[in-house]
């Protein structure tokens, strides 16, 4: 059935494709149900490789026995094939590993298999070219390989060939397992495990940078002793100390922190020190996305407050080193251009000379305005004399004379090239 879906294979449905479809429905009514995966357990992958495929079978163990969880197949192409049984082992290995990734990241996993030379999988001397490639591909799981013989090794041996001979036709004795009791005694998300972040800065350095900052320090200290200072005391503090302190009564020591109860959530005022380093952590980090200065400035309103905090953080966005070596080129100026407005033919004229690289070395341009009706004549040279020849006797005589001339103020097109134009008409 598989040689069916092949490009360029015309689909006919055989005796044999009929057969294999009803073997295939029966298996499925009798398959053994696949169960949840649960957090924190050990999943067990079992690969295997024949001739013409590599299939996986994915399994957790659950009071003593192995219910699969999930199933694995790959039918070789033309080179695979061609592989030594080494290569098509450990195909099989990377290729199960890579379509059960979603389950096995961040997991334990004790990878069996019934080659035994894949147990020095991890001490290959010196891999090179694919096996390179494949060994590297491996490194971002946490796997133990494990040595099956392959008469223990059915499931995955009957995954990867047409029918195994010593499982075929024989009913696998496994208990049933309610899953739905199962499901409902899962708390924890599945696959990828939950991990906990450390702070950087514990509540305690929070709190001595907070007191050692000449902005914070000493608003922190007049809330705590609740003295209201005089004006001479205010006048004499940093005019970002004076600005947290006209935030009362939002501003108040929680925790002996200073915050700013600000709407629905509690801001942190950020002491000095720690202000740029924090906006490279929400604008540049691991998990951030380089957002520009007023998105950056809205998540860093959701936790954190300082005085001035707009204006630093779009400043901070703008030298972001990071984001301007990303960026292209700034754009440059147009010029200031603007709608000629004519209203009927011949009413203005346009003038250019462009030049050319072989003959004739010049080329004499004219446009009339309003019906585009252009003409170009080629020039030896781009004196006024030859412009207003060729200009007179093919464009003028044929059209008729223009009530008004434009050109791009080149040197040939000045004030004496008009002058010219005139005693000539003349």
């Amino acid at each position: 059935m598989s040689k069916l879906t092949c490009k360029g294979t015309t689909f006919r449905w055989t005796q044999e494709a009929e057969t294999a479809f009803e073997k295939l429905k029966q298996a499925l009514i009798n398959t053994v149900t696949p169960v949840y995966p649960q957090p924190c357990q050990t999943f067990i992958v079992d690969t295997d490789a024949s001739d013409v495929a590599c299939g996986a079978v994915l399994s957790i163990m659950v009071e003593g026995f192995e219910p699969p969880v999930a199933f694995f197949l790959r039918v070789l192409n033309p080179a695979q094939r061609n592989y030594c049984p080494t290569r098509r082992e450990l195909l099989a290995v990377v290729a199960a590993l890579q379509h059960f990734r979603h389950y096995l990241l961040g997991a334990n996993v004790d990878l069996r298999t019934d080659h035994h030379f894949l147990k020095w999988l991890r001490t290959f001397k010196r891999p090179e070219g694919i096996l390179a490639r494949w060994i590297e591909t491996l490194a971002k799981f946490n796997y133990e390989v494990e040595h099956r013989p392959g008469r223990l090794h059915c499931n995955a041996d009957a995954v990867s060939r047409p029918f195994c001979k010593q499982c075929f036709d024989k009913v696998q004795h496994i208990p049933w397992v309610d899953e739905l009791q199962r499901a409902d005694s899962i708390t924890e998300p599945w696959s990828i495990q939950a991990i906990d972040i450390l702070p950087e800065i514990s509540d305690n350095e929070l709190r001595q940078l907070q007191d050692d900052d000449s902005s914070i320090g000493p608003i922190k200290e007049m809330i705590v002793q609740g003295e209201a200072p005089t004006i001479d005391t205010l006048r004499s503090l940093p005019l970002e100390a004076r600005k947290v302190w006209s935030l009362r009564p939002s501003v108040v020591i929680q925790n002996n922190l200073l915050v700013r109860k600000y709407e629905d959530r509690t801001q942190l005022v950020v002491p000095t020190s720690l202000r740029e380093r924090l906006f490279s952590h929400v604008h540049g980090g691991p998990l951030a996305a380089h957002l520009g200065s007023q998105r950056t400035l809205a998540q860093l309103k959701q936790l954190y407050y300082w005085p001035g905090m707009g204006k630093d953080v779009e400043n901070w966005c703008k030298q972001y080193q990071d984001c301007a070596t990303s960026k292209g080129p700034p754009n440059r100026p147009h010029g200031k251009l603007t709608k000629v407005i004519t209203g009927a033919p011949m009413d203005i004229v346009a003038i250019y000379i462009s030049v050319t690289k072989e003959g004739h070395k010049y080329l004499l341009v004219a446009t009339d305005y309003f019906t585009k009706w252009t003409d170009g004549y080629p020039l030896k040279d781009a004196e006024a004399s030859s412009c207003m020849e060729e200009l007179y006797n093919n464009f003028f005589a044929r059209i008729g004379l223009a009530r008004q001339l434009h050109s791009d103020r080149r040197p040939t097109l000045n004030q004496n090239w008009l002058h010219s134009c005139v005693n000539s008409l003349e």
